[in-house]
This record gives C-alpha cells, sequence and structure tokens, in this order.
C-alpha cells in the first residue's frame, strides 16, 4: 500500500467514524471491520484525481509564470508547492 493511499485511506475513517479516537487507525475494531474498505475508496478517490480539470492546470501555469525555480528552494520545494496549489484549486470549487 502506498503512502499516500494509505494517508488519505486514514483521513476518510477519521472523517467517517465517530469512534476514531478510541480506535485509532489502523487498530479498528470489530464492528468497524478492516482498513481494507478505507483503502480501496482512497485508491479511487486518487485515481479520480489524476486528471487535473482545466481551473487546476490555470493554477499551476499562472504560479509557474510567477516563480522561480532558484527561489522555490530547487524542483523539489517547486513541485510540493505546484501540487499543492492545484488541490487548492480542486478543494475550494475551482476544479
Amino acid at each position: 500500500m502506498s503512502e499516500m493511499i494509505e494517508r488519505v485511506a486514514k483521513a476518510i475513517y477519521e472523517e467517517d467514524d465517530p469512534w476514531h479516537k478510541a480506535w485509532p487507525w489502523p487498530n479498528l475494531n470489530e464492528s468497524q471491520g478492516s482498513p481494507e474498505p478505507y483503502r480501496r475508496i482512497a485508491a479511487a478517490v486518487i485515481k479520480a484525481m489524476r486528471e487535473p480539470s482545466e481551473a487546476m492546470i490555470d493554477r499551476f501555469v499562472s504560479r509557474a509564470l510567477c516563480v522561480s525555480i532558484s527561489g522555490e528552494g530547487g524542483w523539489s520545494e517547486y513541485a510540493r508547492a505546484q501540487w499543492q496549489t492545484m488541490i487548492d484549486a480542486a478543494l475550494v470549487g475551482e476544479g
């Protein structure tokens, strides 16, 4: 299981289950069952986000034209910031 699938599955579980503090991820109790359904949902969510929306692409391009790689701290930080910019566009309803 990838780190991102696990992170998203945990977030879904914590948002969905009011008992998540009593039964922290991934130690679910018998009535909650296995963490696998949350992992399957997480994988589906991530797959759905694979193709960016036009708004996400627009945000990426707009930001790319306004920054320099050296000012971003290198390629890794630039990629991280661009990813966050695109996800932010999706979360605020632009994407």
